[in-house]
């Protein structure tokens, strides 16, 4: 059986958190800054997810008992996890598509130069790369995709990242991965086509492994 996503509300978590306002840093360090604007950028991220490409979890604890970003401690009925944002309050349903959201980029970024950014619903974000802008449409299980063709057809395509493999009708051209691909696989093999059969994305390079954080 497939290991529950850690973006997924069938986790049931609760959270605990006690703040009630946030600190700027005076004097940032270059990795501060890198920190603060990928938070800004992704909305929120766990701590694993930061851990993999940027600073340790002394740092992260440190920042947070400074209160210059807040900690938030997910506990469910399959994981657990740290998740830090700049916004002492976290909204849940908004924040397992900006986890998902934030895997994608922090897959991508381990790879190869990106930057992202957060969209208006049904969007999630945009995270470019190798010249070009890919517009990420998260979907969490049982979330309606019935008005999703009209609110599309403008794009030229989208990466959809869902909690499982699903069937889509967007009407523009788009390509899928899972969160349990983006955590598990090579990025280079965590994509599918349309109709839901695998596809190489050729332009990400070979990783020599990826390890399993949850």
């Amino acid at each position: 059986m497939q290991k529950l996503s850690p973006f997924s509300p069938l986790n049931n978590y609760k959270v605990f958190y006690t703040y009630k306002s946030l600190y700027n840093l005076v004097e940032p360090t270059p990795q501060e800054i890198v920190l603060l604007n990928m938070l800004k950028d992704c909305g929120v991220m766990a701590g694993f997810q930061i851990e993999s490409i940027l600073c340790s979890r002394k740092k992260l604890k440190s920042l947070a008992n400074q209160k210059v970003i807040a900690k938030f401690k997910l506990e469910g009925t399959e994981n657990r996890i740290n998740v830090y944002s700049l916004e002492p309050e976290i909204d849940l349903e908004l924040a397992f598509k900006r986890l998902a959201f934030a895997q994608l980029y922090v897959r991508i970024r381990r790879i190869t130069p990106c930057e992202a950014a957060l969209c208006p619903a049904p969007l999630t974000g945009m995270i470019w790369f190798n010249g070009a802008s890919y517009p990420v449409l998260v979907l969490r299980k049982g979330e309606s995709t019935v008005l999703l063709p009209d609110i599309l057809k403008s794009l030229p395509r989208v990466l959809v990242v869902s909690e499982d493999l699903i069937k889509l009708n967007l009407g523009i051209p788009f390509r899928m991965t899972t969160d349990r691909d983006l955590l598990d696989k090579p990025l280079r093999y965590a994509f599918y086509n349309e109709i839901g059969q695998p596809e190489e994305a050729v332009q990400f390079p070979e990783e020599k492994s990826i390890e399993t954080i949850l």
